[in-house]
């Protein structure tokens, strides 16, 4: 893709370009988008349902030899993504995210809550999944984009993101809805929340699920 885009002809257009492989939580992934300067973004950042987006590349990397074990795949792909799933997550990490989102009030409380119901939740089974330590993981790192793209976008301009909310153990996370509130904080204005579709129904056969429906939805932000 990296390619295809070098390769365009782009002699007679007015648009400059560049491709960025970063952490877009890190200020110095931006530094080739001048402040103020962007005219949109459209994104679909990792979904909050302990999905190992790392793993799901792992065929194309050993067949391309960017890695040759897990291990390598682990400190060089997944120690830079964002936490989405348990596999990433960590006591310290977690504590980190809390003490950064406390800056956001009601919606570090709101995720603080989510985490606790979490933990209780991890506490009752025998082998728990550590949910309760990725949710203060994402939702702090989605705070940090939110923050290098407003410095990013222009003016009146508007970022669509495209993400779905979750539910592990039966506990509901609003996750677009969530990231809608962060942006508020950084400086936009939800213009939209659309629901595009219905997801989760492959599980839906499977007894100890929870029966709660879960979707799709498309978030319109203006950066004011």
């Amino acid at each position: 893709m990296a390619e295809d885009i070098h390769n365009w002809d782009w002699a007679d257009r007015q648009q400059s370009h560049a491709v960025v492989a970063g952490d877009s939580t890190r200020r110095s992934s931006w530094e080739l988008i001048a402040p103020a300067s962007a005219a949109g973004c459209v994104s679909s950042p990792p979904y909050l349902n302990n999905f190992d987006y790392a793993d799901a590349t792992r065929l194309e990397l050993y067949f391309w030899g960017e890695v040759r074990t897990w291990a390598e795949m682990c400190s060089t792909v997944r120690a830079g993504m964002v936490t989405a799933t348990t596999q990433q997550s960590s006591v310290a990490a977690a504590r980190s995210a809390e003490a950064f989102l406390a800056q956001h009030g009601t919606v570090a409380d709101e995720v603080a809550d989510l985490a606790t119901k979490l933990r209780d939740e991890r506490k009752q089974r025998p082998r728990g999944k550590e949910y309760d330590r990725v949710v203060p993981e994402y939702f702090a790192s989605m705070s940090q984009i939110l923050a290098n793209l407003s410095l990013a976008l222009a003016t009146n301009s508007c970022a669509v993101w495209l993400v779905g909310d979750s539910a592990p153990y039966g506990v509901y996370i609003d996750t677009p809805g969530i990231i809608g509130r962060l942006a508020r904080e950084h400086g936009f204005g939800v213009k939209q929340d659309v629901k595009l579709r219905k997801r989760g129904q492959r599980w839906s056969g499977n007894a100890a699920r929870h029966n709660l429906e879960l979707s799709e939805r498309l978030i319109l932000l203006h950066r004011e």
